[in-house]
């Protein structure tokens, strides 16, 4: 009987030895609390950012076109061009000014988007070999977040970046402002791949959360570059989780790409 308990004490041990690793205290990530199904325009979802709430800006990954959803009434209002066919990652929002990422670094600034749209476009020193896909505007720094989804060699070793892009002199800092080292993604006796396709900072913990299709993760992050806690995204709505962003009171908002069926929004609601 001893050797029996013993036995299943160390199976259960050994399958789930940090199960706090894989569940997030703050948000019920099984089930959201309201879902969106996008239409057709937006079955490649890329990229979500607050505009007016209930009205979010969104890309997609093939167009050079911004697209107004209203989360309220559930639709499609307005869609405006502001540049070529192209792959484009991720969306910024800064007061009336809007910042889209594509995937080579290179970054548009689009002012007037609704009448005149005026576009600046600031080539970096990344491209796209990096695949840059995330892009958060942060307030208290005044920089755009760029986050490459490909792994870059960093001090001899191959790590995740997120670089700085300062808005004042419309630079990208060649320092990264957060690494993510391999070895911090095995947990449950398992290895984790984790490639970032989007980020955006808490309003209430002040942490950055880094989303990743790859491996299907969410990690949190001390701005100090500390990784606080990693979630599982590995449920059935999250087909591929490409655009993050929050409402001031912290609820949670995650866009996913449809792939062979349609885009969706899900909303996860702030627990604490």
């Amino acid at each position: 009987m001893f050797k029996k308990i013993l036995l299943l004490l160390c199976f259960w041990t050994c399958k789930n030895p940090n199960p706090e690793q894989e569940t997030c205290s703050i948000y019920n990530l099984k089930e959201p609390s309201q879902e969106w199904e996008m239409p057709k325009k937006l079955v490649e979802i890329s990229g979500i950012s607050v505009l007016n709430f209930p009205n979010i800006l969104s890309v997609n990954d093939e167009e050079g076109k911004l697209y107004e959803y209203n989360l309220e009434t559930n639709t499609l209002e307005h869609s405006y061009k502001f540049g070529k066919d192209g792959d484009y990652e991720d969306i910024a929002v800064k007061d009336d000014e809007v910042y889209v990422l594509k995937s080579n670094g290179t970054i548009y600034q689009i002012t007037n988007f609704r009448t005149d749209p005026e576009v600046e476009e600031y080539d970096t020193f990344l491209n796209k070999k990096a695949d840059t896909e995330g892009l958060f505007f942060d307030t208290t720094g005044n920089r755009l977040l760029v986050a490459c989804k490909e792994e870059l060699e960093i001090d001899k070793a191959d790590k995740n970046v997120i670089y700085e892009f300062d808005l004042e002199t419309k630079t990208l800092d060649k320092t990264p402002a957060f690494t993510i080292e391999k070895d911090h993604f095995k947990f449950n006796d398992k290895k984790h791949d984790f490639a970032p396709s989007g980020l955006a900072i808490h309003p209430k913990t002040n942490t950055l959360f880094v989303i990743s299709t790859v491996g299907k993760l969410m990690i949190e992050m001390s701005l100090e570059g500390n990784i606080l806690n990693k979630c599982s995204l590995d449920y059935p709505k999250f087909t591929q989780p490409e655009g993050i962003f929050f409402t001031e009171n912290g609820d949670l908002y995650i866009s996913n790409e449809g792939r062979k069926g349609k885009g969706n929004i899900l909303k996860f609601d702030y627990l604490n």
